[in-house]
């Protein structure tokens, strides 16, 4: 029998008793049919779980539970969770996450009950972290670009073969922004629906946090990333390709390797450099806040755009 959702967990050599967090966040919601609703375990890790025994305790919940014969990536757990699933939606999560309060199912249910044609439900993200002093902070943010707080349409990944490419800490970004391009009807809730809980014993590497200085591997994630919009969603391509460059030059610009690689994507796309010039120019014009690489560092983004232009890689190859 086909359910409504499948909660897919990577559990990545989490212990019975860390699951405990994610697992009794589902049990314990309110006001839905559990009959509905499936919790794949994919026990993807280096360590795997011995008793399952002590499970029973979340009595709601109806599990799938997957045991690999060869350490998968969480990249890998969650393909081959959605590949196993039956739900009509699609929700992941990590062995530090949980949701954020009882109703958050009830939330999300009610939103597609309203519009049934959704394709995806996002709230908020909250992630605690523990400072230096033993003190916590937290931080709620958005969830564009991202899995975590988000349901899914199965049927919208599958159409569409959305799959979990492993580009390390912009999987998630990768996955997240295709799934984001494609599709057609969505919704937002204004609440955390989800809690990520940072530096704990349980592994933070599922779902993890972005780097906070842009890696080399960002730009091999976002040439796979254009490369499949261009197919998914050809309407967006120029747009989001040139943002792409912008982007890029406020937060590795600066990195000759990373530069590197940036003229290699703009080159694969050469055809489209005057689309791209053209919309740096119209940014610009409207563009007045001091922060703004074109305001705070002029020459240094002429600079830039200079290194990165195709046809200064065309010159300096015939030379």
């Amino acid at each position: 029998m086909n359910k409504w959702l499948s909660i897919v967990i990577a559990v990545e050599s989490a212990n019975v008793h860390d699951l405990a967090v994610p697992l009794s966040s589902i049990n314990n919601q309110l006001g839905v049919d559990f009959r509905q609703i499936e919790v794949l375990l994919i026990d993807n890790g280096r360590y795997q779980l011995e008793d399952l025994e002590p499970l029973r305790v979340f009595n709601h919940l109806k599990f799938r539970y997957i045991k690999p014969a060869k350490i998968w990536p969480w990249a890998m757990a969650f393909q081959q969770g959605l590949m196993l699933s039956t739900g009509k939606y699609v929700t992941f999560m990590g062995p530090n996450m949980q949701f954020n309060s009882v109703d958050v199912l009830q939330q999300v249910f009610s939103k597609i009950s309203a519009q049934p044609e959704s394709q995806l439900v996002s709230g908020l993200l909250l992630r605690q972290q523990m400072k230096s002093d033993r003190t916590y902070r937290y931080q709620v943010e958005p969830t564009a670009h991202l899995l975590s707080g988000r349901f899914v349409s199965r049927a919208l990944i599958m159409q569409d073969q959305i799959t979990f490419e492993d580009f390390g800490a912009y999987t998630e970004m990768y996955v997240g922004q295709l799934i984001e391009a494609v599709a057609q009807h969505t919704q937002t809730l204004e609440s955390a629906i989800t809690v990520q809980f940072l530096g704990r014993t349980v592994s933070d590497a599922v779902l993890a946090p972005m780097p906070d200085k842009m890696q080399l591997e960002w730009v091999t994630m976002m040439s796979s990333y254009l490369l499949r919009l261009r197919t998914l969603a050809p309407d967006q391509y120029r747009e989001i390709l040139a943002k792409t460059v912008i982007r890029f030059y406020s937060q590795a610009g600066h990195d000759p390797a990373m530069t590197a690689q940036m003229a290699e994507l703009t080159a694969q796309n050469a055809t489209m450099w005057p689309d791209i010039l053209a919309f740096v120019d119209r940014v610009r014009t409207t563009d007045r806040t001091p922060t703004a690489p074109w305001n705070a560092d002029a020459s240094g983004f002429s600079a830039y755009l200079q290194r990165v232009s195709p046809l200064s890689a065309r010159v300096s190859i015939t030379v």
